[in-house]
């Protein structure tokens, strides 16, 4: 349901039965040339929707 909070309570000993079961793994990030390219092709797809945005009010503003 949308807007309703379930709150849990668990005791410690299912805490850490959770933890054990569910372990949290740590991840590497991207090295940087990846990580770095694919925040450019971000920007640049960004920048390419907002000029076509912008055309688009110009021509329903024509219309």
């Amino acid at each position: 349901m949308i807007g309703k909070v379930t709150v849990w309570y668990m005791t410690e000993e299912e805490r850490l039965a959770y933890i054990a079961k569910h372990p949290i793994v740590p991840t590497e990030q991207p090295s940087g040339p990846i990580f770095l390219k694919n925040d450019e092709k971000r920007k640049k797809a960004s920048e390419n929707g907002a000029k076509s945005t912008k055309e688009m009010w110009k021509k329903r503003k024509s219309e």
